[in-house]
């Protein structure tokens, strides 16, 4: 099963000493070789400060860095709307796109930036086969530790923290009613 633009949400149950407790992750690669995503709703700080140590020249508005996970944390990544592109970007599902290099940053500085954006240091990997034991609740995992929906541009892009946790919970739960209805 691909899981690639799917929402991974910590089920509230999720143990609160998991570094993933209250997380949303939106999933951008499910190969055999394993499963990556960016965890949405950890902010880091911001882009301005990022881009300074940088050397580059963002102006000083309010986007943040997040951290994408605990994964090969000097990774920069953004999620990002399709209408723009940079010198490594990827489409990815439903209108969303990846982008990872070292150009992006300078583009956006100049005021070409896509209509919608996040940015993260780091991203969260799984091992092949991994993801679907936690889902299942295989062994070592007792139980299935997380909810999977799929994404609307509003819960991915308009909130953060535990605000976007609560917002991806509501989307899964309106997702499964509406699945048996």
């Amino acid at each position: 099963m691909n899981r690639v633009g799917k929402l991974l949400i910590a089920n509230p149950g999720f143990p609160e000493d998991s570094p993933f407790y209250r997380n949303v992750i939106y999933i951008h690669d499910d190969q055999p070789g394993g499963t990556f995503g960016l965890r949405l709703n950890q902010p880091y700080g911001s882009v301005t400060r990022f881009c300074d140590h940088s050397g580059i020249m963002f102006p000083d508005t309010k986007p943040m860095m997040h951290a994408g996970g605990p994964v090969n944390s000097a990774a920069v990544i953004i999620l990002h709307s399709d209408e723009w592109e940079s010198t490594n970007t990827t489409p990815n599902h439903n209108g969303l796109s990846i982008s990872s290099d070292a150009h992006m940053f300078h583009k956006m500085s100049s005021g070409n930036e896509p209509v919608y954006w996040r940015a993260f240091q780091g991203m969260c990997a799984w091992r092949p086969g991994q993801l679907n034991k936690e889902l299942n609740g295989d062994a070592p995992y007792n139980t299935s530790m997380w909810l999977v929906a799929e994404p609307n541009d509003d819960v991915i892009f308009n909130y953060a923290g535990d605000d976007q946790w609560v917002k991806a919970v509501d989307l899964c739960s309106q997702q499964t009613i509406e699945h048996f209805f």
